[in-house]
Order: C-alpha cells, then sequence, then structure tokens
C-alpha cells in the first residue's frame, strides 16, 4: 500500500493535534474512495470535537527564490481554497475512508459545524497576510493561520473547546481593529494588530485565568486523558465516548476537574475512602473516589457509582479512582458505568443507608 510521507509542517500541525486535541481525535492519511473508485486525500488532518470538525489543509514554503505575497495568493488563498472547498463539501457527503479507523471523525455528520482551517508555514518570514476568507456562494468561513500563530493559539488556550469558541469569535475580532467589552464592571480595550493580541482579548473576555498554575492544570488534564485507555479498568471499548465528552470541557471547568483529581489523591495518599466530589451537568457526570489500595474492588467501585446515578437520577457517570503505591506515588483508574436498573433495590437500600449522605449535603456544588 501506498503511504504518502508527511511534510515537515504537517508533522507539526499533527504533533498538535494530539498534544492539545487528544490522539483519538486526530485523523491523519485521509484517503477516501470517490464515486469514480479513485483514491483521493480528503485534507492534511482532521480534528474532531464534540460535534464541531475541523479539517486542515496545510501547504508549506520551501523555495526562498519564490516572492512571498505570488505564493501567497496561489498556494493558499486559490489553491489550498479549493482544496479546502471540496473537502467541506466531500464531509458532508460522509464519504468513504480507505482506513476504517478515519470513519468515526464523521459520526453524526448531519448535526456537525465544520470549521475548515488553512495553515501555512513559511519559516521566519514575517508578513501581513488575509486571515480569514468567506466563501462568495455560501456562508462557508475558512481560516487562514501562519503556522506561529496557529501554534500560539494552541499553547495560549490549551482546551479544545476554548480553541473551538476563539474560532467562532474569531471572524468578529479580524473585522473590528478594535476590541471592546465589559467584564466585573471595567471595561477592556484591545487593538488587534497581531494574533496574540485577539487571543488575549478573548481570554480577558472570559475571565480565563490562564496563570502558569492554571497552565499546569490544562496540560495534566491532557496528560490523564492520554492515559484513560490504559487505566480504564472496565468497559474499556467504550473509552473514546468518555474521552469525547470530556473533550467538551471548557477551561474553568477543567480547573474544578484538576482540582477534584487533586483532592483525591491527597485522601488516597491518606488511604481514606473519599466519594463527595463530583462534577454534574449536561455534557458528562464525573464521580471522584479514593481508596486504600488494598482495599480497591472493581465491584464495591461500580456499587458506589450506581448509587451516585440512583441518587442524582442519571443514567451514566465517568469515575475516577486514586489510590497510594507509596509515600510519593499515586495510581488514577476510569470506571465508565452505565446505570443497574436491575439491581435497584440494592441502591435503595444503600441510599436508606446512608451512602449517599455526603451528596445530599452539597459538599459540591453542581457546575
Amino acid at each position: 500500500m501506498k503511504v504518502r510521507i508527511m511534510t515537515k509542517s504537517e508533522k507539526i500541525c499533527e504533533d498538535l493535534g494530539k498534544m492539545y486535541f487528544f490522539k483519538e481525535m486526530v485523523k491523519s492519511n485521509l484517503i477516501y474512495i470517490s464515486e469514480a473508485k479513485e483514491e483521493k486525500e480528503l485534507a492534511d488532518i482532521i480534528l474532531r470535537v464534540g460535534n464541531f470538525i475541523i479539517p486542515i489543509q496545510i501547504k508549506e514554503k520551501i523555495n526562498n527564490d519564490t516572492d512571498i505575497d505570488k505564493w501567497l495568493n496561489n498556494k493558499v488563498y486559490k489553491k489550498a481554497k479549493k482544496q479546502t472547498k471540496e473537502t467541506c463539501r466531500q464531509i458532508m457527503e460522509k464519504i468513504k475512508f480507505k482506513d476504517n479507523n478515519n470513519s468515526d471523525i464523521l459520526d453524526n455528520i448531519e448535526k456537525c459545524i465544520i470549521i475548515p482551517i488553512i495553515i501555512f508555514d513559511i519559516q521566519d518570514i514575517t508578513v501581513k497576510y488575509k486571515k480569514n476568507y468567506i466563501s462568495s456562494n455560501s456562508d462557508l468561513l475558512i481560516h487562514v493561520f501562519n503556522i506561529k500563530d496557529f501554534k500560539k493559539m494552541c499553547d495560549m488556550l490549551i482546551a479544545p473547546m476554548e480553541m473551538i469558541r476563539y474560532l467562532e469569535e474569531r471572524k468578529q475580532y479580524i473585522n473590528y481593529p478594535l476590541l471592546s467589552c465589559e467584564l466585573m464592571e471595567k471595561m477592556i480595550l484591545v487593538k488587534n494588530e497581531q494574533e496574540e493580541d485577539m487571543i488575549l482579548f478573548y481570554i480577558e473576555k472570559y475571565n480565563l485565568k490562564i496563570s502558569d498554575e492554571n497552565k499546569l492544570k490544562l496540560l495534566k488534564f491532557n496528560t490523564y486523558l492520554s492515559l484513560f485507555e490504559e487505566h480504564c479498568i472496565n468497559n474499556k471499548n467504550e473509552y473514546k465516548i468518555f474521552i469525547k465528552k470530556l473533550s467538551c470541557f471548557f477551561v474553568k471547568k477543567i480547573y474544578h476537574f484538576i482540582d477534584r483529581i487533586d483532592l483525591i489523591i491527597e485522601k488516597g495518599n491518606k488511604k481514606q475512602f473519599y466519594w463527595n466530589s463530583y462534577i454534574i451537568d449536561n455534557e458528562q457526570s464525573v464521580l471522584f473516589i479514593s481508596l486504600p489500595r488494598e482495599k480497591y474492588n472493581v465491584q464495591f467501585i461500580t456499587f458506589i457509582s450506581n448509587i451516585f446515578m440512583y441518587n442524582f437520577k442519571i443514567n451514566s457517570v465517568l469515575s475516577i479512582i486514586s489510590y497510594s503505591i507509596s509515600d510519593d506515588m499515586y495510581e488514577l483508574d476510569f470506571a465508565l458505568c452505565e446505570y443497574d436498573k436491575e439491581n435497584e433495590s440494592l441502591y435503595v437500600e444503600a441510599n436508606n443507608q446512608g451512602y449517599s449522605d455526603v451528596w445530599k449535603h452539597k459538599i459540591e456544588d453542581k457546575i
């Protein structure tokens, strides 16, 4: 089988995708079979976050002798734009990929929003460029990024859903050279000259507080999710479903998520039973549990998870369990639990015995 070798820029973008968008949601080698039974490439990379699909077309300038404006006009504003428009058209047709592992990227396509991106790499050359393109015969908006600006967006926002929201607002930021918004009774005013200015305005607008400490929380979140498959103790075949749901967390919810994990790690190191912390919202329900290592038991974890689901009248939960291995080492495991309706009488009895009292006192507010 013939495999196309990725360019340096494509490899950089794939690595950024896997670092910030999680490996399960990054697709490359996107060969599909056309109606004429020909093999064609859809895009260089596709990212999937919730119901958002991000096809990325990448252009890399190799010949330094070429006039930069001419190159941008030919390779980016014309060729890449044409390829991207065709990619979006094909995506909506739900094409057949040669590699079946790529097919899930188009699940529920009728409910999805497509956010296409063109990324160009001109190395160390500095140039002003058109930051978006709107199709004259459709409402399709294509974002254009210098690869350095795209990397800057990833590094500064980190969370996939924050990048999605930023991309949705970026058109307005580009169109208005002076940006303003009111936050906590103060007016924020930013002159939009560089991509970084727009990103900083976005961060201030949503009060994201991406300090060094919080940035570490975001990176820890990505690290934990990258270990999810390996440490999933049940329903391993379904782990991608929860990865996709957790990837839809905005920054502030990720902060809460990591705070709760830090708490159960602390409790686990003290060999304490603890299941007071949780997150419940429309996207995902998460229960945080700590156990002494010698008391670790999958049946008990499933039991507590079902009491939690009974108490809050929900049908599924992701339980995250921490236990101590040594004084300075801990382990995190993940359990994917669906409510066991057949044994509901057990959970009613456990509820009456006080297992769910810790949640009734609202030790943790819902997020």
